[in-house]
């Protein structure tokens, strides 16, 4: 280290030891003149946020996994969608791109957790035609939220709590319940979500859902 390099480093660090936990959001490289026999005239730079930063804001960092396809039959896209969530994908969509030659092509997007990145990727390569997929980290802030069933005018439904950060409420029902009882009473979807939306729900807790119990 040159002596402007260490009066630099003395001036800016709290403290020396080895990488904490963080998450990194960029890393920088500088190369020195000198000719060094022994190791390489380096210098490497972290740029991140602490865990402990990030959990006190109330973040989740997760992986995001993309690749895009401009040769793979249409209708292998549902199934790769159901395996993907089958092996921990939080989130799975499709972008429509334009790729190299001007070919119209689908850029494949998952969100999942970082012990679910192998087996994420380990899907797109033997369900799809992709042959090299991208990764990165990402933040999540997401609502609290909590999954019941609540007793509606046509039956028993599926349900999401959510808690707003104003300390709001909001109850959204799921759609596979409300297609099934669309189905069965012979009603227009929409019909079936104004109805459940209309009714009226046993209080819910929101101390529980913030995670206060």
């Amino acid at each position: 280290v040159t002596p402007t390099g260490a009066a630099i480093a003395m001036e800016l660090s709290q403290a020396f030891g080895p990488l904490p936990a963080m998450t990194i959001t960029r890393i920088g490289y500088g190369a020195g003149s000198r000719t060094l026999e022994t190791r390489p005239n380096l210098l490497r730079v972290f740029l991140g946020e602490s865990a402990e930063m990030t959990a006190a804001a109330g973040l989740e960092t997760l992986v995001m996994v993309e690749c895009c396809i401009d040769d793979m039959n249409p209708e292998l896209f549902g199934y790769l969608m159901e395996t993907l969530f089958s092996v921990g994908a939080l989130d799975v969509y499709w972008v429509p791109v334009y790729m190299k030659k001007n070919r119209p092509g689908t850029m494949i997007q998952t969100l999942c957790r970082e012990a679910d990145r192998e087996a994420v990727i380990a899907a797109i390569f033997r369900e799809s035609t992709s042959i090299g997929v991208r990764f990165h980290k990402v933040y999540r802030q997401a609502l609290k939220r909590e999954s019941s069933t609540v007793d509606t005018p046509l039956g028993p439904i599926a349900v999401k709590r959510v808690a707003g950060q104003d300390g709001s409420e909001r109850v959204v029902p799921e759609f596979e319940d409300c297609r099934r009882v669309a189905k069965d009473k012979g009603l227009p979807l929409r019909s079936v979500y104004e109805m459940i939306g209309k009714g009226s729900f046993k209080p819910f807790h929101l101390d529980k859902i913030h995670g206060k119990d």
